[in-house]
């Protein structure tokens, strides 16, 4: 088999323009993710505040992110999924722009919380739009490229983040950034019909929520039906597995900049490449992850992911690893740590149908975003107590909760 044919059969999908269009959206939502941790060497010093109180922005974005993401799932099973990536994205950059000229700390708190309300569409519907379109025996390759993208969106904000925050100021970095969203949701807007023409849902955003959530909005039944769902056998354990997940993954992209950084005596801009190759490593990853997640046991994959990241995070904070040698680590943890993505999301595709996609999503989204708030608010407020390092090591302590996760979910992740 030639080479091109190999590298080719690890993204060999069903619906190649769908996936990679949607996967770029994940992306640019990666990027807004995580556009403010990597300033935090800037933003700290210049508002005067400690890593916790920094870190309340990031908490802030995840939680309403969480929140918004239940109502977001279930809307996505009947709405235009083109509008709901377009208009999220939209808001979302608008957030961001709302941050960069707030005046006050509280200000900037708000537009991370217009911020978490943009980006809480893309998941539950972009997940769920690649899940419906694929197969089980594509969904680890799909899932994969998704990753993968989202993953190179992680690696650019820090790099351009820094570059810009250098020359001209954390506030300008950011006011570029929202611009730059702005203009990818009327790109994905444009682009969306050339890859689904099957989303032809252009029926109104009230007639869509009368479905979704009935006519009389009664929140009381509406808030019994989630609750009976979110606590079945599978979502249940699928929730769980997503917190960890989001949690372990938020921690290290918070805050690998500052502990690279502080490890051997480094401006930020080390730290920020540091956690660039990190991604560069990941999104690599995520792509090859993929294909062999389709051919293994994808809980046996998922804890070796989970048992490995504790090993290498353990040895990046207990060893004494100079400035050269730092880099190679967080690559090979960026390799262990994000090949859990492609396993995870294919563990949720399998157990979804088309007419409930969004709303599983949604759940298991909400979880990873919760989990995405409450790692860094975790690693922060230990390395307030007792300094970066050791706050980094509790890292170890969520990749092993993600081990005890999956055993308890053995049978109710199936296969």
């Amino acid at each position: 088999m030639s080479f091109a044919r190999t590298a080719r059969s690890f993204v060999d999908v069903d619906n190649p323009g769908l996936v990679w269009l949607v996967s770029t959206t994940h992306g640019a939502n990666e990027f807004f993710s995580i556009v403010v941790p990597p300033l935090f060497p800037f933003l700290v010093p210049s508002l005067g505040i400690g890593y916790a109180d920094a870190s309340l922005l990031v908490v802030t974005f995840f939680v309403t992110y969480s929140v918004v993401q239940l109502p977001v799932g279930r809307l996505a099973d009947v709405w235009s999924e083109r509008l709901l990536l377009a208009l999220g994205m939209a808001v979302l950059a608008v957030g961001i722009g709302t941050v960069s000229v707030a005046p006050t700390f509280p200000l900037m708190v708000a537009g991370m919380v217009l911020a978490g309300i943009g980006g809480s569409t893309y998941h539950p519907t972009g997940m769920a739009v690649i899940s419906d379109a694929e197969t089980d025996e594509t969904h680890g390759r799909s899932m994969g490229i998704h990753g993968a993208l989202g993953t190179f969106g992680s690696m650019l904000a820090p790099l351009l983040m820094t570059a810009i925050a250098a020359t001209a100021g954390w506030r300008t970095a950011l006011r570029a950034a929202s611009l730059l969203g702005v203009g990818f949701a009327a790109v994905l807007y444009l682009l969306y019909p050339r890859v689904d023409p099957r989303d032809a849902r252009d029926r109104s955003f009230r007639s869509a929520a009368g479905e979704a959530f009935g006519e009389d909005l009664d929140l009381g039944v509406l808030a019994g039906r989630i609750r009976r769902y979110v606590l079945s056998p599978s979502v249940l354990a699928l929730a769980g597995l997503f917190f960890v997940v989001g949690a372990e993954v938020r921690a290290v992209q918070t805050w690998t900049p500052v502990f690279a950084s502080s490890a051997v005596g480094a401006d930020p801009a080390y730290g920020n490449f540091v956690l660039a190759l990190t991604m560069v490593a990941a999104g690599v990853t995520s792509a090859v992850a993929g294909y062999g997640v389709d051919r293994a046991d994808r809980r046996v994959f998922t804890v070796t992911t989970f048992l490995l990241t504790a090993l290498v995070v353990a040895g990046l904070t207990l060893l004494p690893v100079g400035r050269l040698v730092l880099p190679v680590g967080f690559v090979v943890l960026g390799v262990v740590m994000y090949a859990v993505y492609p396993a995870s999301n294919a563990l949720a595709a399998a157990a979804t149908t088309d007419a409930d996609s969004g709303s599983l999503f949604g759940v298991t989204n909400t979880a990873s975003a919760l989990g995405g708030a409450a790692g860094p608010f975790l690693l922060g407020v230990l390395a307030d107590a007792t300094g970066i390092g050791t706050g980094f090591l509790a890292t170890t302590g969520i990749a092993l909760a993600g081990v005890a996760v999956v055993a308890a979910g053995w049978s109710a992740f199936g296969s």
